[in-house]
C-alpha cells in the first residue's frame, strides 16, 4: 500500500506506506516535505518561474547542490541523468556531514515533465561506501512523483 499525495504545488506522488507528511516544511514557501522510512527526507519544490526547460532543470540541480558542497563542505558522489521513463530528471548527489556530525547524502534533482518543472531534494543517512549513493532508491522516489 502506498500514500497518495495530490499537492497544490502541481504534482502527485505515490510514496511508500508509512510516509509521514510534514505539516510545516522547513524548506520555505512553495515546498512540501515528506519523511520516508529509514530517515529519508524528501522535499519537493515548485520553482517553475525560474526554470523553463530541461536544460535549466539540470542547472537548477547544480545550483541547489551548492549548499551541500559549499556550506556543508561536501563532495560530489555522482551526477547525471536518472533515466526515469516519461521525464527528464538530472541529479547531483553529494556526501556531507550535517551540523550534528552525522554523515548524510543529499541529492538535488531537477525534474522536467509535461513541460513543467519541479525540484526534488532527497536527504538520507550515509550507510557505507559499498551501497552509497543509493541511486535505485533515488530513482524510485523521483519516479513516484508526477508533475501535472
Amino acid at each position: 500500500m502506498s500514500v497518495h499525495i495530490e499537492s497544490p504545488l502541481g504534482f502527485t506522488a505515490d510514496f511508500p506506506e508509512h510516509t509521514q507528511v510534514l505539516e510545516d516544511s522547513a524548506a520555505g514557501p512553495n515546498t512540501e516535505q515528506y519523511g520516508l522510512l529509514g530517515g529519508v527526507l524528501v522535499t519537493v519544490i515548485k520553482d517553475d518561474t525560474s526554470v523553463t526547460g530541461a536544460a535549466q532543470a539540470n542547472g537548477w540541480a547544480h545550483l541547489m547542490s551548492g549548499f551541500y558542497l559549499e556550506d556543508r563542505a561536501g563532495t560530489i558522489l555522482t551526477e547525471g541523468e536518472l533515466n526515469v521513463p516519461g521525464k527528464s530528471s538530472y541529479a547531483v548527489v553529494v556526501g556531507y556531514t550535517d551540523p550534528a556530525g552525522e554523515a548524510r547524502v543529499a541529492a538535488t534533482v531537477g525534474v522536467w515533465e509535461n513541460n513543467r518543472f519541479i525540484g526534488v531534494v532527497v536527504i538520507w543517512p550515509y550507510v557505507n561506501p559499498e551501497i552509497e549513493p543509493r541511486l535505485g532508491m533515488l530513482k524510485e522516489i523521483v519516479a513516484s512523483i508526477s508533475v501535472n
